[in-house]
């Protein structure tokens, strides 16, 4: 313990595994070393994991540390099925693993997965226990099961609980006395689906999309493809947009740009702020030019918006920042070059650039480190070319998926089906599980600790997909969640927290 508390005096800093920074913030509280604990603070509350979501509830609970414990535990609620996979989750204590189970809030996408994890948190614990594995059992919500899934719980639960227990829990939550209908499992952070671009019902035309919707919830269906519930957030206040960008500041939802129909001379300027818990928008401040198939992300107090195509010009180098305080825009440095359909997310302080089309109609392969008024550095590329793609930021890693690129020793494009994942600490990227199905101008989110990939087109059949695809780091594997309103493409999603 003192050698801790003498090298956190010298260097300001704790080194070591996971193990070390509890016992770090255990020694803080025992001697009141106030700055060593705002630090272990500090990485419980903004460096969660699955392997240590766990841990951070227990420690905040067992010493009344209420800020920590609640941002611990919407952790593990909104990242259940990662937590679940986790070595931790094992050890969490029996009346707070009951109540997560009971939580309105966890995010499952049946009613299975929780019975499966009590379960496997059973099978480490129960020790044959039979009142402690009824209590755990019935945090289940066995009325919000299918008929298929009520078939698979006595295989589920085999050697965990005495059957004649478990029939009884079954049927005490469709007995009449029983408060139904159940209560619906619902984060509180939602996907959003704004605007896009789609056949008509009929298949005669295309039509672009002025729609704004939320995934409700989710239920059972037949096969492998679930159920989602859609309902309508809201609508763009001057009509359709597709090929646009959105960023998100504080749970307000900024739409940039874009184009409301198909001529050269459509693509929009306009910026519009929508605040989903009042249901209103507001006109901003105008773009300095219309852009479409650009990319835009939110830094600090600033919105940029980067490249695009703009009129007649198939793709353009400029970048501007709006700041959110003053309701204005600048221009910033450009891009190293002219880009369209790439893709930008923001993370540690930098924005990071990937992909997209030259000016030669050429699909890149570049990954462009951008920090505002500081020169563009060139990072590791990624392991194949593409554009149209999607990127997103999850566990301090950069995850691309879909898009197109180039026929190897042919001319045109094919659908782009590799999924990679970049580490800014060691500057490479891994290939992981390609993607399902192909997602061309496709959308993209992360929630529940899941990168959400859906919409768009193949390019090599040029069928538009409705299709909504998982992936679970934790497992390492893609799920399909369900399929959108509509086979959207040329869509934006985004997470927001709705009323």
């Amino acid at each position: 313990e003192l050698r801790l508390l003498l090298s956190f005096a010298y260097t300001g800093a704790v080194a070591g595994p996971w193990p070390v920074v509890l016992e770090a913030a255990e020694t803080s509280l025992r001697y009141q070393a106030w700055g060593l604990l705002t630090l272990c603070m500090d990485v419980f509350t903004h460096g969660l994991t699955p392997e240590t979501g766990p841990d951070v509830l227990a420690f905040a609970v067992a010493y009344g540390l209420d800020e920590v414990g609640r941002a611990a535990e919407d952790y593990i609620l909104a990242t259940f099925p990662s937590v679940v996979a986790a070595p931790a989750f094992l050890d969490l204590p029996a009346p707070l693993l009951i109540r997560l189970l009971r939580s309105d809030g966890l995010n499952v996408l049946h009613e299975l997965e929780a019975l499966e994890a009590a379960s496997r948190w059973l099978r480490a614990n129960g020790d044959g226990q039979e009142d402690l594995a009824k209590e755990v059992l019935s945090s289940v919500r066995f009325a919000l099961m299918s008929g298929l899934e009520l078939k698979k719980v006595p295989s589920v639960t085999a050697g965990v609980a005495d059957p004649k227990v478990l029939r009884e829990l079954v049927v005490a939550s469709f007995a009449p006395m029983a408060q139904l209908p159940c209560r619906v499992r619902s984060s509180q952070q939602v996907l959003v689906v704004c605007g896009g671009d789609k056949v008509t019902d009929n298949l005669a035309a295309r039509k672009p999309s002025s729609h704004l919707w939320f995934a409700d919830r989710y239920l059972s269906a037949v096969g492998l493809v679930k159920q989602v519930e859609w309902r309508a957030l809201g609508h763009f206040p001057d009509g359709p947009r597709f090929r646009h960008a959105v960023a998100v500041v504080g749970n307000s939802l900024y739409v940039l740009g874009g184009k409301h129909y198909y001529g050269v001379h459509d693509t929009l300027a306009s910026v519009y702020r929508y605040q989903p818990m009042d249901d209103c928008w507001e006109r901003l401040a105008s773009m300095s030019c219309g852009r479409s198939y650009f990319a835009a992300a939110a830094l600090g107090n600033f919105i940029y918006a980067l490249g695009g195509s703009s009129g007649e010009l198939y793709c353009i180098d400029t970048v501007e920042c709006y700041d959110l305080a003053n309701d204005t825009w600048r221009r910033c440095q450009p891009l190293p070059k002219a880009l369209c359909g790439h893709a930008a997310c923001a993370l540690d302080g930098a924005l990071y650039v990937s992909g997209g089309c030259d000016e030669a109609f050429q699909c890149q392969a570049a990954l462009l480190r951008y920090v505002p008024d500081a020169p563009v550095t060139l990072l590791a590329p990624m392991n194949g070319q593409r554009a149209g793609h999607v990127m997103e930021e999850a566990g301090g890693q950069l995850y691309v998926a879909g898009g197109l690129c180039h026929r190897a020793g042919l001319i045109g494009y094919r659908d782009q089906l590799t999924f990679e994942v970049y580490s800014p600490k060691q500057n490479v990227w891994v290939l992981l599980s390609p993607l399902p199905r192909a997602h061309v101008v496709g959308g993209a989110a992360v929630l529940g600790g899941e990168l959400l990939v859906l919409g768009g087109y193949s390019h090599e059949t040029y069928q538009d997909t409705h299709l909504i695809h998982a992936y679970q780091p934790a497992a390492r594997r893609w799920i399909t969640r369900g399929t959108l309103p509509h086979a959207y493409t040329d869509l934006q999603a985004c997470v927001l927290t709705v009323p």
